[in-house]
Formats: C-alpha cells, structure tokens, sequence
C-alpha cells in the first residue's frame, strides 16, 4: 500500500501494509493471477435480513463453483454456513455444557477423546466444513499410527534382547590378565551402548489405540455431531458413516488344567477375561482365609460387587437383619482423584447376602470397633467416616488400594492370575452354574440387560461341561435300559398269553 505521493504506509512496527485491489487489480485477465471468489445470496431470515455467503482463495472458477454449490445444497439442507465457529471452539463449548449432566466419569472419557483425538486432527476446521472424510481420515490414522508403534515396540523389544545379551556377555568375561580386562571393559562398554539405547528408545514406547477405545471415540465424536446437528451447524451426523474395525469383546475363559500348564511354561493368558474353576476358588478362599480384608473378597467372589461399590459401602447401606446390602453410591478414581459418584445405570440395586457373608460382617464389624476403640485408647483420634472396609483407623481406602492387595493375594496364592473385576465374572458363573435363575443373577450383578450376564459374564466351568457331557451320555443310556427292560418286559408277557391261550384253543375245537 502507498499514499497519493507514492511512499509505502507502514504499519506500527515499520513494515509496509499490504492491501488488496480485487477487481481492480489490472492484470485479473491474466489467466494465471489472482483467485477466485464466490459469493451467494442465501434466504433472508426471521427478520427479512439479507443474507450473503462468500469465500476467496480458489485457484480456478471451477474450484469456487464446486464449493459455492455445496454451500448452496448445505445452506438448503438448514446448515448455518456463515458460522465461523471451528471445531475445537464448537467442543469445547458442547464439552463446558455437558458436563453438568454426565457422570464424572463419562465426561473424563469425553474430555480425553477431544483433548487426544479431535481437537489435533479436526480442531481447526470450521463446523460448517466439516464432512465424513474428515471424520473417517481421523480414524485411518489412527489405524496407521498404530502400525507404526506396533513397529516401534517390537523395535524396543529387540533392543532390550540385546542389552541382555550384552549384560550377560560382560559379567560372565574373565579378569584375569591385562588383556581379558580390557575384553570386559570393552564387553561392558557394549552393554552401556546397548542399555542407553534401549531406555531412549523405552521412554517414546506410546500405548497403541485400540478398537474399543476407537469406539470410544467415534461414540463422542458422535454425541457432539448429534447436538450440532441440532443447531444446524452441519447437515448430517458424520460419525454415523465412519467405519472402525470389529470389535470383539474378549470372552471370558476358565482356567483349564492345560490353560494353567501353557501359563506357567509362557506367562501369556489366554484371554483378558478369566475365571477359576471350582476347585481354583476353594484355594484362594482357604489361602486368603485370614486376610484383613477377606469379607471384601468374599463379597466379590459371592456377589459381584464392583472395585468402586466395594470401596463406597456403607454401614447405612447394610441390613444383617434382613441380609442385605443397598448399592447406592460407588467411588471412581480420575487421575488417581477419588470422586462420589452414582453407580451405573440399573446399578442401584439390593443384593441379598449369604449366610457366610452375613457371618463375615457381623465379625467384621466388631472388629473395626475393636480397631477404632485402641486408637482412642492410644490417644489418637479414630476417623469418624461409615465406610465399611477402612484402615485401621477409620480412614477411607483409595479405590486402587483393592486391585493392588487382589492382585498381591493373588500372585501369592500361586493360582493363575484374574483381575479382581474377573471377580464379578467368578460370581455369575458360579450362581449360573448352581442353577441360580439368570434374571435374579442379572439383578445381583446391576446389568441392564440379561444379554450382558449370560453372553458376557458367564462363564461355562469345567464341571458344567462334565455335567453336560454325562447328562448325554446318562440320557442315551437310561434309554436303552427303557427299551431293553420293555423287550423283555413284552416278550413275558407273550409266553404268558400263549400258556393261557392254548388250552381256550382246544375246548373251541
């Protein structure tokens, strides 16, 4: 830009301004210069405003008339294409909103997928030009970034076999004369090499997305498209049209006698999800026997009981009269802060306890009084909190405290390995297997569908499938016994009628 004398009109730190001529620029018939603009009469509003949508920078008058037609079809289909809003501004709006009717944990879910996910790879688009490719690009590569950590892991994983090697290379060198010596320097100047290498390497190890958390992030990509598309933002919810990988939910395995064999030669389970056996669960019952905090196990196994419902429980929420608990609150660990929160839905739910569980409580109970009651004595001030399975002094447990001790006990019982969620899949299969009704067990465990309890966390024990076996076999075999027993049964019976007939045959004659 210059003034009417032809000098440069500079900005407040010296530099020139730059303006644009537009159409009046002279050299516009140029093939080769400039851009091409659109610009749209769109329909007037409530207040009969008019209204125009026009963008520059296209390359050829082809490109801008694409575009215009598709903010024409956009702007019929009810999309308010003059909103400059991007989509991290759009999220983080729909985010601030949602929060105050999701759970804590939903929105902690909701804020890690845009925080990870959307905001990199869609943020700065506008809402307005927001389509499914975008929305399908973001999950291709993620689907291709996992190759390439999938690589860099078994990258790492080669680095460490060779850090060992060099480790046992150099401690196993002799030292003995000047030239062995300065072989195990050099031997442990290799391991240092090697160490160094695969720890750099170790610290940019990142976890690989998985299709469940996909699916996770697709269900809130979706949420949010589904609430923009109320607000004629876009036309259409993208999300819907965006294809993932299969998921399939991990099936919940028993810990069979060559199962735990190939563990214990390989440390692999055979899947997320495992349970014990009959006689697997009597072991870790009698092995934890006098753990302080068996009546949580017991709870677990017997009833289901989540990690967040065991570590809210309440004496308010106890009736050993009427043998039974009230699930009606659950803690939940965000970022290893502990939260109040509601259970899941249909989570709120009474379960009736067995009679050992009954027993257990009771002693419990009496225990934690005893337990406070020596603080007091000691002089130091008990916690006053209701919780049931406290520390000694009436402290809360961090809700991680229970998978941590599960999984001790656990390790120590020398049984294969479950997860002390797996507890929950231990107690469906063991009332389903008792014969327990699977609409009561469904009710026990707080699903919303039977579904969930009989596809999910049942499991089929090695002895139902013993159980089976021989009701086959015992049908087949009890028929036999029927049919022989009616053979001989009706060729008695025939003799019989002979002897009797016979001598009615002579008078006749």
């Amino acid at each position: 830009m210059t003034d009417e004398d032809g000098k440069p009109v500079l900005d407040d730190d010296g530099n020139q301004k730059i303006g644009y001529l537009e159409r009046a620029c002279p050299r516009l018939k140029e093939r080769t210069h400039g851009s091409w603009y659109y610009q749209i009469e769109l329909e007037r509003d409530g207040t009969g405003k008019r209204k125009r949508a026009r963008e520059g920078g296209f390359a050829t008058q082809t490109e801008a008339a694409a575009k215009a037609e598709e903010v024409w079809r956009a702007s019929k289909a009810g999309v308010n294409v003059l909103s400059d809003e991007t989509v991290a501004e759009f999220l983080a709006r729909w985010l601030k909103k949602k929060r105050t009717e999701l759970k804590r944990t939903t929105a902690h879910e909701y804020e890690r997928d845009i925080d990870l996910y959307l905001v990199p790879h869609l943020g700065a688009l506008k809402m307005r030009d927001l389509r499914a490719r975008h929305c399908q690009g973001l999950f291709d590569w993620i689907i291709t970034d996992n190759e390439r950590r999938g690589e860099h892991r078994t990258k790492v994983a080669e680095l460490k076999e060779a850090a060992d090697a060099a480790s046992a290379a150099w401690r196993v060198a002799p030292t003995g004369t000047p030239e062995e010596k300065a072989e195990r320097a050099r031997c442990r100047g290799v391991w240092t090499a090697a160490r160094d290498e695969y720890l750099a390497q170790r610290k940019k190890l990142k976890r690989i997305t998985g299709p469940a958390t996909m699916v996770s992030i697709k269900a809130t990509l979706s949420s949010a498209l589904g609430d923009a598309l109320k607000e004629e933002l876009i036309a259409k919810n993208y999300a819907a049209l965006v294809t993932l990988p299969k998921v399939t939910k991990p099936r919940a395995l028993a810990w069979t006698a060559p199962r735990v064999a190939r563990w214990k030669r390989t440390g692999e389970k055979p899947s997320p999800v495992m349970v014990w056996t009959l006689q697997q669960t009597a072991e870790f019952l009698d092995f934890i026997v006098a753990d302080r905090h068996f009546p949580a196990w017991h709870l677990v196994l017997f009833h289901g009981l989540r990690r967040g419902e065991l570590a809210a429980l309440a004496w308010d929420e106890v009736d050993l009269a009427e043998e039974v608990i009230h699930i009606t609150e659950q803690l939940v660990s965000i970022s290893y802060e502990v939260h109040e929160d509601d259970p899941k839905a249909d989570s709120v739910r009474d379960i009736k306890l067995n009679r050992d569980s009954v027993m257990l409580l009771k002693a419990w109970h009496k225990k934690q009084a005893a337990e406070r009651q020596e603080w007091a004595e000691a002089g130091v001030p008990a916690n006053s909190g209701n919780r049931i399975f406290t520390k000694e002094d009436g402290s809360a447990y961090h809700p991680q405290f229970f998978t941590d001790r599960w999984d001790r006990l656990v390790e120590l019982s020398g049984l294969p390995p479950i997860r002390l969620h797996d507890g929950r899949h231990e107690a469906a299969s063991l009332a389903l297997a008792a014969g327990v009704a699977p609409k009561a067990v469904q009710a026990m465990l707080g699903h919303a569908s039977m579904r969930m309890t009989t596809d999910t966390y049942q499991t089929v024990l090695p002895e139902m499938h013993a159980a089976t076996a021989s009701a086959s076999l015992d049908l087949i075999t009890a028929f036999r016994k029927a049919e022989k027993a009616e053979k001989k049964t009706g060729k008695k019976a025939g003799k019989k009628a002979k002897k009797k007939t016979k001598p009615q045959a002579k008078k006749a004659a």
